[in-house]
């Protein structure tokens, strides 16, 4: 027998979830690897691939003869083949690790010896698998003996790589990636030739797992347990949960050892994930064990920005704030308190603790990060299917039963890897066919069939333009349409008479019009088309529209109400709620200042349209929020800051107060929305560090000092009865009951549960159903009980802001070409009310304006802005800023980057790695060069998250470059997307 893995090529997404385990798995500190994942891009031509290197166990190991030790510090197993390192005998020589030709071999440079993988001795003993095949979100990962590996093999019909130029007899398995027919111009392939993967011609970017970078990940920056020996790291309980990042909800287990988190795995019992999780899971582990954790309340002692603190104690810190919210209250009315919450704060604090006391309290302004995130695509899906997400499944027989998976502007690979994962796992083994549009070559968009290089901000012209085809040319579902959709034919009237075809949409997108064509037709023609939507499309100034489009054209292909078809985009939030007693609300006077918290900055700055002096915040908005410049002029403004957080960050500087946070199995808490339904439950299992409190512990104690407390009870500080008695009454929840979540081993139910018996539903909205809580025959949960494209009452909406049910096209202000734009009414437009705002809010409606010689971007581009700058998320490790005080995510992804074409960086004269400038008509930052042929020519992308008060690799946050004013006149959410900018070598600067 031969123990070996198999990592197959096609199917690994370069997430790092393996490093991470194995570095939890053996208590490893920074350099030391068992194994890595190479990030492999073209020199010339757009590609990606992901070697996964660990140690080989060769037949005829190099490691093993070049070891100068006697009796040899490596030895090679006689039954299992499996070559390990004895470290006690290791004299840290360093000859086996020159010796090994495949980089296999690591180095700890504190205790001075050699570490490599052996297939996870200790888990094998115990009859588990090797923790990065257990862990692989993307199903790479094979273990056992080899032979059976090369059976499966030949079943397969799949090809290896041939890796043994060495001679050595290497017994993993790598597999090749699948062909793929090349693609035309206006397309890129993605696979690769069909000689087989080479590293030939490859390359490494800079920016990924920098050497030089982990001088800076000190032995002191390594909390427990990293670095303790096996049995300090053995838990003696293990208890499942959930992970509360992002929206893939993943169930995990976190492992206790006297009361300490000492690992954080996925949840092997759940039938659906099997213990997949990415590598932000488990960072958690490093999360609460934290050296740089908050601990204690700080006030304020100097100037505000200067980030000069004092302790002090709960008591008066609370008492302090109290005083002066109401001496504001007093002057300015209840509404001068603006409070935002995000990620980090948790779903059950956002609409339970905090939804609560801004009732009781009287403001309106209360905001969270949708504005920033999915406020686009809720409004869209509400106004069309009646509620905020498709309500499919990530199930075989729902979403992994379709035959074409097209991803526009979402990245899912890299921000939710273990739904990827499913998806990729899916069309391989039904052969079904997936297409990226994306104006990147991104890790989903190097697994795809085929790739289409969209211009930024112009999905809604491909989607208006494949549309047009599908109708023009009869391949609609017409028995759908006539049953369900109603405005379908006026849908149909507009795009014939705007002219929408793919001739039409060709130039605007940079997409051929024939391959628009042959799009719509695939689209048209599947058993079944899952289209993914994301922040791709959310975050612009079109992005409510766009996503109705979307929603439009799964509608007419009949993509809607089924299994293995739909239009996805982040699913279907449940709707969690907690509501005061209507007699004990305090009904402010005046309406919300905005939907999006940027609305709220001139009111912090000149009183504009009434003053906002204080501010609570739960999140970083000095890093989150577009125009940093102006947020920090308005924050400085304030006369109350407060700030509640688990690390000090930029925020934390300006604050008056910053108030010490718990976290997940810390305090209690559900995951985030899941993106199809699932609502999974986190104990409380752990302490959390020094005197940091859980947040529903800080706004029921706060509430105390203004009588809230008969509403915001004291035993509502149990996370979990506060959720039975007060969260879940809605026909949708009633049945997700605590009871019910502990009632499976995975902690997680799908709602919607009318009671606790209620069966879970896979797939709502099907043929012949009734939407929950609507009267019978409503399949879906619309007024009407169908889809809505146009009715008289829906129009009236959209035209009291400017616009029309009926989505015409444009984008965003700053672009490189001429495009249509909105701005403000021309004159003195009469603010409306908005009616799709949760809230009572006003804005003044807008035009869409045909460009001119006064167009944003025409002036931009007289003034040098000759490229399109692209935000957005980072790779897999990273999370917002969560992860930046995680060491081994800053490892493995140090430093703030911008992605750039090699033939635009050979013009500046920019190498790869080298450090330059990025610059906006916002603002300017400074990022590290990744070249890279898998951008379109005229564009640069920077990822969020990085900020210039983090522990390890500090940057200024890409949101200098954005600005607030570019927002979705629908939604108002924020255009974080597409910006006009210019890159300028840092050598230039210095000229």
């Amino acid at each position: 027998m031969q123990l070996a893995l198999m990592i197959d090529l096609e199917r690994c997404i370069g997430c790092k979830s393996c490093e991470a385990a194995c570095k939890a798995e053996h208590g490893l500190g920074p350099g030391e690897n068992r194994n890595r994942v190479i990030w492999l891009g073209g020199e010339t031509e757009p590609a990606l691939d992901f070697l996964t290197l660990s140690c080989q166990h060769c037949e005829r190991p190099a490691c093993l003869r070049a070891c100068p030790v006697n009796p040899k510090a490596i030895s090679k197993h006689p039954d299992t083949g499996v070559v390990s390192v004895d470290e006690s005998r290791c004299t840290g020589c360093g000859e086996c690790v020159v010796a090994c030709p495949y980089g296999a071999m690591g180095y700890d440079p504190i205790d001075h010896h050699a570490v490599k993988c052996d297939l996870c001795s200790e888990r094998r003993g115990a009859g588990l698998r090797p923790a990065c095949a257990t862990v692989c979100p993307a199903e790479a990962i094979s273990f056992g003996d080899r032979a059976d590996h090369l059976k499966t093999v030949a079943e397969a019909g799949r090809r290896t790589v041939d890796h043994d130029a060495f001679l050595l007899g290497p017994a993993n398995i790598f597999l090749e990636r699948l062909d793929r027919p090349a693609a035309g111009a206006a397309q890129a392939a993605v696979a690769p030739k069909a000689d087989g993967f080479s590293v030939e011609g490859r390359r490494r970017p800079a920016v990924v797992d920098d050497p030089k970078q982990r001088a800076k990940l000190q032995p002191k920056s390594i909390a427990f347990p990293f670095r303790a020996g096996r049995e300090d790291r053995q838990p003696d309980a293990v208890v499942a949960g959930g992970c509360n990042i992002c929206f893939n909800c993943c169930p995990t287990e976190y492992h206790l050892k006297d009361g300490r988190v000492v690992r954080v795995t996925g949840n092997e019992a759940d039938p659906l994930w099997r213990g997949k999780v990415c590598p932000k899971s488990q960072f958690l582990l490093q999360l609460y064990n934290s050296n740089d954790r908050l601990t204690q309340p700080l006030k304020r002692v100097g100037a505000r920005g200067e980030g000069r603190f004092e302790p002090i104690g709960w008591d008066q810190a609370l008492d302090e704030i109290a005083a002066r919210l109401n001496a504001i209250r007093a002057e300015h009315g209840p509404e001068a308190l603006g409070i935002f919450a995000g990620t980090r704060t948790g779903t059950l604090t956002r609409k339970g603790y905090i939804r609560l006391f801004t009732q009781l309290w009287g403001t309106p302004n209360f905001a969270d990060t949708e504005a920033f995130c999915s406020e686009s695509k809720n409004v869209a899906f509400e106004a069309t299917l009646g509620i905020a997400g498709s309500g499919n499944s990530y199930t075989p027989g729902d979403l992994g039963s379709a035959a074409l998976y097209v991803y526009f502007g979402d990245n899912q690979a890299e921000s939710r890897p273990v739904h990827f994962g499913m998806i990729n796992d899916w069309r391989l083994k039904n052969g079904a066919r997936m297409v990226v549009v994306d104006p990147r070559l991104t890790v989903t968009a190097s697994k795809a069939d085929l790739w289409l290089a969209i211009r930024p901000g112009t999905d809604m012209a491909l989607a208006l333009a494949l549309s047009y085809h599908i109708l023009e040319a009869g391949l609609h579902d017409a028995d759908f349409c006539e049953h369900w959709v109603l405005g379908w034919r006026e849908w149909r009237e507009h795009l014939f008479a705007r002219g929408y075809s793919p001739e039409w949409a060709a130039p605007v997108t940079g997409i051929d019009a024939q391959a628009i064509r042959d799009l719509a037709e695939e689209i048209a023609s599947a058993d079944g088309c899952v289209m993914f939507g994301a922040r791709g499309i959310n975050q612009h100034s079109n992005g409510t529209q766009t996503n109705r489009t979307l929603l439009f054209l799964a509608a007419i292909t009949g993509n809607m109400g089924r299994r293995g078809g739909t239009y996805f985009n982040f699913g279907t939030p449940s709707p969690v709620l907690a509501d005061a007693p209507r007699h004990r609300r305090a009904g402010g006077q005046r309406p919300m200042l905005a939907t999006n918290p940027t609305g709220w900055l001139d009111a912090m700055v000149n009183s504009d349209p009434y003053p906002m002096r204080a501010v609570i915040t739960a999140n970083n908005p000095l890093t989150a929020w577009p125009n940093q410049a102006r947020v920090r002029e308005a924050f400085r403004a304030l006369d109350l800051l407060v700030h509640i957080e688990l690390f000090r960050n930029e925020t934390s500087a300006y604050a008056d107060y910053i108030l010490p946070a718990a976290t997940g199995v810390e305090k209690g808490e559900i995951g985030r929305a899941s993106e199809d339904r699932r609502v999974i439950w986190i104990d409380k299992v752990v302490d959390p560090p020094g005197e940091a409190r859980p947040d529903g512990w800080i706004w029921i104690e706060l509430g105390k000092r203004f009588g809230f407390d008969d509403v915001l009870r004291d035993e509502y500080k149990d996370a979990a009865r506060f959720w039975d008695e007060m969260c879940i009454d809605h026909v949708w929840m009633r049945g997700c009951t605590q009871k019910r979540l502990h009632s499976v081993p995975w902690r997680w139910v799908r709602t919607p549960l009318v009671d606790e018996d209620a069966p879970e539903i896979e797939t709502l909205h099907l043929e012949g159903t009734t939407a929950t809580g609507h009267p019978e025959g409503h399949r879906f949960p619309t007024p009407s009980g169908s889809l809505e494209f146009w009715t008289q009452s829906l129009d009236a909406r959209f035209r009291a802001l400017g616009l029309s049910a009926l989505p015409e096209f444009y984008s965003d202000a700053e672009q490189l070409i001429d495009l249509p734009y909105v701005r403000p009414q021309a004159g003195d437009a009469v603010p409306v009310r908005n009616s799709f705002a949760k809230g009572e809010v006003y804005t003044r409606p807008v035009e869409i304006t045909q460009p001119n010689d006064d167009a944003p971007a025409r002036t931009l581009a007289s003034r040098g802005f000759d490229t399109e700058l692209i935000t957005g998320r980072p790779p897999a490790p990273h999370f917002h800023s969560w992860t930046h005080y995680a060491w081994q995510a800053q490892e493995m992804w140090p430093d703030l980057y911008v992605q750039i074409h090699p033939a635009r960086a050979q013009r500046l004269g920019i190498a790869d790695g080298e450090e330059v400038s990025v610059e906006t008509a916002h603002g300017r930052i400074d990022a590290r060069a990744w070249v890279y042929p898998g951008i379109r020519e005229d564009a640069v992308y920077v990822p969020i998250g990085w900020d210039a008060s983090q522990p390890f690799h500090p940057w200024q946050s890409v949101n200098f470059l954005t600005d607030e004013r570019q927002r979705d006149p629908l939604s108002d959410h924020s255009n974080l997307k597409s910006f006009l900018c210019r890159i300028v070598p840092k050598r230039a600067d210095r000229v």
